[in-house]
C-alpha cells in the first residue's frame, strides 16, 4: 500500500499509469487471442466471450485506479486528522498498521480469485477438454479481475472505519471532533462514488445480448444494496455531525446560564463566561452543510450514469446492428 499525502502533478499523472498499461496488455492479448474478433449474429457464446473480454479487462484498470486513489485520500484524511489532535508524530505507525490489513487483503483477494475461476471452470467444464486459446486466456484474465475486484471491496470500507475506530476517538476539542467528522464523510462520499462509476461499467457485459427481466431485478436490487451499503455510513456520520452540534450548543447555553448566575452572586469571574461564549461562537459558525453544490452533482452524475450506460449500450447497439446484419 503506498501512501502519498501531497497532490502533486507528477504522481497524479503516474497515478493511473500501470493500471492504463494493464488493461492495454490486456485488451492486445484478448486481440491476439480472438476473443475480439466481432462475433457473428445469433453467436451467443462468441458474443459473451467479446463482452467479457472488454469488460474484464476495462474493469480490471478501474479497480487498480480506484484502489490508488483511494489510498491517496486516505493518508490524507489521517494526516488531516492526526495534526487536529497533534499526533501526528504517529502517522507511521497508522500507515503500518494499514499497510499489515491491506497485506491480509491482498491474501484474501487472491484465494478468493482463484477460487472463483476455478469454480468457472468446473461449472463450464473448461477443465475437462482442450479449449481454444481465447478461451484459455479469458479464464487466466477472470483472476486479475476477480482479484483487484475483491480487493476494492474489501479496502473501501476498512480504511475508513479503522480511522473511526483509531483516531477519531483522540480528537480534544468538540470543534476538532466535528471538523474530523466532516473529513471522513468527504472521504467516505469519495469511496461511494468511485463504486458507483464501477456499477455504471456493468452494462458492457450485456452488449448484444438480450437481457432477461430477472437479470435486470437482480442487478437493480444489488446496485441499491450496494449504494445503500456505502452511502448509509455517510448518511449516518451527516445525522452525527449535526446531532453531536445541537448537544454540544445546549449544553454550552446550560453552562454559560450557570456562570452568569454564578457570576451574579460573585462566585466566579467573567473570563469564564467569555470563555464559554468564545467557544460557543467557535463551535455555531462551524458549518453542518456537508454537501456542498459540486458534491450533489458528483452524486447525481454517478447515480446518472447507470441507466445512462444502459442506454448507450442500447444505442450502441442499434449503431452495429445495420452494417452487421
Amino acid at each position: 500500500m503506498k501512501f502519498n499525502p501531497y497532490t502533486n502533478v507528477q504522481y497524479n499523472a503516474g497515478i493511473a499509469l500501470y493500471p492504463l498499461l494493464t488493461m492495454l496488455f490486456l485488451l492486445a492479448l484478448h486481440y491476439y487471442s480472438g476473443a475480439l474478433d466481432w462475433p457473428a449474429e445469433g453467436d451467443v457464446r462468441a458474443q459473451r466471450d467479446f463482452n467479457s473480454a472488454i469488460g474484464m479487462s476495462i474493469l480490471t484498470g478501474y479497480f487498480w485506479i480506484a484502489l490508488r486513489v483511494l489510498h491517496q485520500n486516505v493518508a490524507s484524511s489521517l494526516i488531516s486528522l492526526l495534526v487536529k489532535t497533534n499526533q501526528l508524530s504517529r502517522f507511521s505507525v497508522h500507515r503500518n498498521r494499514l499497510s499489515n490489513e491491506f497485506k491480509h487483503h491482498l491474501f484474501n483477494a487472491a484465494v478468493i480469485a482463484i477460487l472463483l475461476t476455478v469454480i468457472y471452470c468446473v461449472l463450464e467444464e473448461l477443465l475437462t477438454v482442450t479449449q481454444e486459446l481465447h478461451v484459455f486466456i479469458l479464464t487466466a484474465a477472470a483472476v486479475p479481475f476477480w482479484f483487484f475486484t475483491w480487493l476494492f471491496l474489501f479496502q473501501i470500507t476498512s480504511n475508513t472505519r479503522y480511522i473511526i475506530n483509531n483516531v477519531l476517538p483522540d480528537t480534544n476539542s468538540t470543534k476538532d471532533y466535528l471538523a474530523s467528522l466532516m473529513v471522513l464523510i468527504k472521504l467516505g462520499l469519495t469511496n461511494a462514488i468511485f463504486s458507483m462509476g464501477a456499477i455504471a461499467l456493468i452494462p458492457i457485459f450485456w452488449f448484444r445480448k438480450d437481457v432477461p427481466s430477472i437479470d435486470i431485478f437482480i442487478l437493480a436490487l444489488f446496485s441499491g444494496s450496494f449504494a445503500l451499503y456505502l452511502l448509509w455510513p455517510v448518511v449516518k456520520l451527516i445525522a452525527k455531525v449535526r446531532s453531536e452540534k445541537a448537544r454540544v450548543l445546549t449544553t454550552l447555553d446550560e453552562k454559560i446560564t450557570k456562570a452568569i448566575s454564578a457570576y451574579s452572586q460573585k462566585n466566579t469571574e467573567s473570563e469564564s463566561v467569555e470563555l464559554l461564549e468564545n467557544e460557543k461562537e467557535a463551535i455555531a459558525t462551524l458549518s453542518t452543510r456537508v454537501m456542498d453544490f459540486r458534491d450533489w452533482s458528483r452524486i447525481f452524475s454517478c447515480l446518472s450514469a447507470v441507466p445512462f450506460s444502459w442506454s448507450l449500450i442500447k444505442i450502441l447497439e442499434w449503431l452495429v446492428a445495420s452494417p452487421f446484419s
